[in-house]
């Protein structure tokens, strides 16, 4: 009798594990697929995922969790976010910066301990080359319709923050056509998404989105030692041009303005916004004024515009989380540095395609944090899903 309660029970725990791996894969491929299209079914995929993720390690009586040295680095920074939010000014809001923190960490750590073969890695990574597909074809369609003067995406924010999302998605792409071995029609298709993909990264006219673009691909062409990642962009970019001076779309304004870019009202106010973190911090040095707490800042005082954030990662995190939260950052970045160096691979396509792609989205999201606040929602999302990625690809090539 005992045995055959024994084999019961294991019997209908197989079950609820089967039936929650899938709860957290359905909840994962729902949350990257509608990723930049879609808040409300970014964040049901997401509870689905996790609650699905749960309930395997209940059902297992299994809590543990691997960590690795980034998610460490990256739990210490949600730590200091979370001691700055006890003390915030707007304490409601300084707790909503670090659930903005704890949402892509957990999504890390789900990702690295439970996509854990090279079918689900495959799965995640084809989802986000459709999801990739779906939005930029979106924002295609309204600006070469005239609804928009500049592409946006329809749940990414604004134009350099849409342009950051989709130069983390441009590196993966790239790096996977010229590392993975794919048929020549996944190849094609593959292509031609990376090519519309990098029109609209063009289309936002973002400069800091631009340069966030070229130093990705220079990292790209010198880690792999090839010229396409930088040849490929370059012809497409003259190609673009051509084709938006006889469509008579109104671009030159945004090329002007890169002539004389330190007159520029935007880059003067970046200026002011940039010394009034400074002075903020000077008078909260210790934990800063609170995660999403920088709109309350005395803007008078400080003697700049009123805003939401610093229009840096840098300086945005000096004044909210004060010298605790810049100093867990720079270890967290660091870190990623330190891991991702050791973790080259040397054989497996998958593998190679996911290091590159992992590592350029790390370029973006520091290059593009000097100008914008990349670690938050979309982007700090699609960063630690790649790198997690990478890390699981890493795990899976183990003998």
């Amino acid at each position: 009798m005992f045995p055959k309660s024994s084999i019961t029970r294991n019997g209908e725990e197989d079950r609820v594990f089967f039936y929650a791996d899938a709860a957290f894969m359905g909840g994962l491929a729902l949350m990257i697929l509608t990723l930049p299209i879609s808040e409300a079914l970014k964040n049901i995929g997401y509870f689905v995922a996790l609650g699905g993720w749960v309930l395997k390690r209940a059902a297992r009586r299994d809590f543990r969790i691997t960590f690795t040295p980034i998610g460490i680095f990256l739990s210490m920074y949600l730590l200091a976010s979370l001691l700055s939010a006890a003390f915030a000014f707007d304490r409601w809001e300084g707790f909503r910066g670090v659930w903005d923190v704890f949402r892509y960490l957990s999504l890390f750590l789900m990702m690295v301990n439970d996509v854990d073969s090279k079918p689900k890695i495959l799965f995640c990574v084809s989802l986000f080359i459709a999801s990739t597909g779906i939005s930029v074809a979106w924002g295609l369609i309204n600006y070469f319709s005239g609804a928009q003067l500049r592409i946006g995406g329809k749940s990414l924010g604004s134009p350099l923050d849409t342009a950051t999302y989709l130069v983390i998605m441009f590196v993966l792409l790239v790096s996977l056509l010229l590392v993975v071995d794919w048929s020549m029609r996944t190849k094609m298709a593959v292509a031609v998404i990376a090519g519309a993909t990098y029109l609209a990264i063009f289309l936002t006219y973002s400069r800091g989105g631009w340069i966030t673009c070229f130093a990705s691909l220079l990292f790209l062409s010198i880690s792999m030692r090839r010229w396409e990642p930088i040849l490929i962009p370059a012809v497409l970019t003259i190609a673009i041009l051509l084709g938006l001076n006889m469509s008579g779309r109104l671009w030159t304004w945004h090329f002007e303005t890169l002539a004389y870019l330190t007159e520029t009202d935007s880059f003067k106010d970046r200026i002011d916004i940039w010394r009034g973190s400074i002075l903020s911090f000077q008078d909260h040095p210790l934990l800063g004024v609170g995660p999403r707490n920088f709109k309350n800042l005395d803007h008078e005082r400080y003697g700049f515009k009123r805003t939401k954030h610093a229009h840096s990662v840098y300086f945005n995190v000096l004044a909210e989380r004060g010298l605790v939260g810049l100093l867990s950052l720079m270890a967290f970045f660091v870190c990623c540095v330190y891991e991702g160096m050791k973790r080259r691979p040397s054989e497996g396509t998958l593998n190679r395609g996911l290091w590159h792609a992992g590592m350029g989205s790390f370029i973006t999201i520091v290059v593009a944090g000097m100008v914008t606040t990349t670690l938050h929602s979309e982007g700090a999302i699609a960063f630690s899903s790649i790198t997690a990625l990478m890390l699981a690809s890493s795990e899976a090539a183990q003998p």
